[in-house]
């Protein structure tokens, strides 16, 4: 789809919930911004104040909804990695293991990497502390991750150049 299509689309979106009685409940703004991502491919600032505009609410209730719900993303990264941070995790090395994330994948201020393909972000615990320190790539739990572990998961499971 080109960038008109992408527009065009994204306006008969905004058409539909905006004519929408209950376009303000969280249900049917979800489903926008769902519909939405299908279109760009995320959730851009602009287009969550646009999706704000459109169902009456404000915009900090649309961010809120992106950062709550996982398969709503704000930038369009192909992979995801949560590091632990609770206290086992941390206490073992989750703390390094996220500083080797940032340095290696080169991890800009918003928690996406330099390229673009990789969003990496942490979590309080992720209630699997018998086998810290613990990651989620995409879902998938890797648990007693060490520095050597780390790198080749990046390389042959996500296929990173590292």
């Amino acid at each position: 789809m080109d960038g008109l299509d992408k527009r065009k689309r994204a306006e008969e979106i905004f058409e539909y919930y905006g004519a929408l009685e209950n376009r303000g409940e969280q249900d049917v703004i979800v489903a926008m911004l769902r519909e939405l991502q299908e279109v760009y491919g995320c959730i851009t600032a602009g287009t969550a104040e646009r999706v704000a505009d459109v169902a009456g609410v404000k915009g900090a209730f649309v961010r809120a909804l992106v950062r709550m719900y996982p398969t709503l993303k704000e930038a369009a990264f192909l992979h995801e990695i949560i590091v632990c941070m609770g206290k086992t995790c941390s206490e073992k090395g989750g703390r390094d293991i996220y500083k080797v994330l940032q340095r290696v994948l080169k991890v800009r201020g918003n928690g996406i990497s330099r390229d673009g393909k990789v969003r990496v972000r942490t979590q309080s615990c992720l209630k699997h502390c018998g086998t810290a320190p613990n990651m989620l790539i995409d879902g998938k739990l890797y648990t007693g991750v060490t520095q050597e572990k780390l790198m080749g998961i990046l390389k042959n499971e996500l296929h990173l150049g590292v």
